[in-house]
């Protein structure tokens, strides 16, 4: 009998450590998931989360967050948000214009003019688009869902790296930042050719679809930046400065061989159809006035010795940079704001291209 009652504890004591070590099993994996790199990251998690509410989030971009995506997944998201914006289904049609895909949704995204391919038929599907592309794709995915959106009276802004911007996304880049779809990457830069990871994809879509959600006959611009005039000024200003780097400085001097600080500004200036006082006191009551820390490129910065009367102007150029022409004996040449006096001695900045 006691050999029984032996047997029977023997059992209990085996199946309840059978018990604990699945249920420490099953814990152990779920700790393991949590730590999966293709989870969404915690900064990304409540966005994606209600992404997927609305039906922005593709089943084959779920586990997939932290990896680039490409041009065809994409295409799915761009879809979807299209159809989310417009209360409208995407239509496929007959004629699939791509030799390298068959999705249905790269054809309609096509068909929509979300999309268009790489030359000889081709899409390049498993291309990772990049965040010029993508920029241009939400626009374009906007402007089918929502033609009767006014896309004329838009500022664009001026990234440090705005030359490395395409031609053919400058609109949509400038469009989709004054409206606060998209970012930079840091240091005012944007960062065109980048990757965009899967749940920076999603996100960019959620954004747009918040956006119009809470719109009535358009976006609101939500940024300030130039007009396309002052874009084309501020372009056309950094190819004249190119030209008189190197001259020396020469008291009165307002060029084409020689300048001094006021004098190189009001030459420059003028020369973008921009009429500007002679002397740098009454230069720095031009225009509006901008925060150091809200410098772009083209505003004028102004210093003074004493911290009340102006001496000295530049023009900012980026990256805490500033050209002019110092002082006898030196060059017309870019200077950092933080070389000895010109970091004490800055006073304040106008802005006069807009």
């Amino acid at each position: 009998m006691n050999e029984r009652i032996d047997k029977f504890k023997l059992i209990f004591i085996l199946m309840t450590m059978t018990i604990v070590m699945m249920a420490a099993i099953t814990y152990a994996d779920s700790a393991l998931a949590q730590s999966d790199p293709d989870i969404p990251s915690d900064w990304a998690k409540a966005e994606i989360d209600k992404a997927k509410e609305i039906d922005l989030l593709p089943e084959k971009l779920q586990g997939k967050y932290a990896s680039d995506i490409t041009r065809e997944e994409f295409s799915e998201v761009a879809v979807k948000l299209y159809e989310a914006l417009s209360g409208k289904k995407g239509i496929l049609p007959e004629e699939n214009p791509f030799t390298d895909t068959q999705s249905t949704d790269v054809i309609t995204a096509s068909a929509l003019g979300i999309v268009q391919g790489g030359g000889d038929g081709e899409f390049e599907p498993d291309g990772m688009i990049t965040r010029q592309e993508i920029s241009v794709m939400l626009y374009r995915t906007l402007q089918a869902a929502k033609p009767e959106y006014n896309y004329s009276d838009v500022y664009e802004y001026i990234f440090e790296d705005y030359n490395m911007i395409s031609s053919w996304a400058r609109d949509a880049v400038g469009y989709l930042y004054s409206v606060g779809v998209i970012n930079g990457v840091g240091d005012n830069l944007f960062n065109p050719g980048g990757n965009t990871t899967a749940e920076e994809a999603i996100i960019l879509a959620k954004r747009m679809h918040d956006k119009v959600s809470a719109s009535n006959s358009s976006l609101a611009v939500s940024r300030s930046g130039v007009s396309r005039r002052g874009t084309a000024l501020k372009l056309k200003l950094e190819e004249l400065i190119a030209k008189e780097m190197g001259k020396p400085y020469k008291w009165g001097g307002m060029g084409p061989n020689s300048y001094d600080c006021s004098g190189l500004v009001y030459s420059l200036f003028g020369k973008l159809g921009i009429s500007l006082p002679r002397v740098a006191s009454s230069q720095a009551k031009a225009g509006t006035y901008v925060a150091r820390q809200d410098l772009t490129y083209g505003d004028l910065v102004f210093f003074a010795r004493n911290g009340k009367t102006i001496n000295h102007v530049g023009i900012y150029v980026g990256n805490g940079e500033f050209v002019h022409a110092p002082q006898a004996g030196d060059v017309v040449k870019k200077t950092a704001f933080t070389s000895g006096y010109y970091e004490k001695g800055y006073y304040t900045g106008r802005r006069v291209i807009n």
